[in-house]
C-alpha cells in the first residue's frame, strides 16, 4: 500500500486525463470499451476511474478486478469494502462521471 501512496503522490497524471475535466460524461457503452487490466475502467457511486494504475497494487491482485473492468462495480466495492475512503484511495484516478 506505501508503494500505491508513493506513485499516486509522485504522479502528475495518473488517471491520464491529458488537460480533461474529470466531470466528463461517460456512457456505458464507453466504459464498456475499457475492460482489460491495462485498460481498465469502472464505476463507483456514479463516479467513472480508470483503476489500470491501482491494480498491480491491489491486495488481491487483478484477478479481483477482471470481472467488474468496464462495469458498475458499486456493488462489488460496497460488498467488500465499504469502509474504504475511494476519494483518498483512488480519487486522482477518476476520469468522469457515468450518464444513461
Amino acid at each position: 500500500m506505501l508503494d500505491w501512496v508513493r506513485l499516486k503522490t509522485a504522479s502528475k497524471d495518473l488517471a491520464q486525463l491529458k488537460g480533461a475535466s474529470p466531470t466528463r460524461p461517460i456512457t456505458m457503452a464507453e466504459l464498456e470499451n475499457h475492460n482489460s487490466q491495462f485498460d481498465g475502467w469502472i464505476v463507483l457511486h456514479g463516479a467513472v476511474y480508470n483503476v489500470s494504475p491501482y491494480v498491480p497494487y491491489h491486495p488481491g491482485g487483478a484477478k479481483i478486478f477482471l470481472p467488474v473492468l468496464g462495469k458498475d462495480a458499486t456493488k462489488e466495492f460496497d460488498k467488500f469494502h465499504r469502509w474504504v475512503n475511494i476519494s483518498g484511495l483512488i480519487g486522482s484516478l477518476k476520469i468522469g462521471v457515468i450518464v444513461p
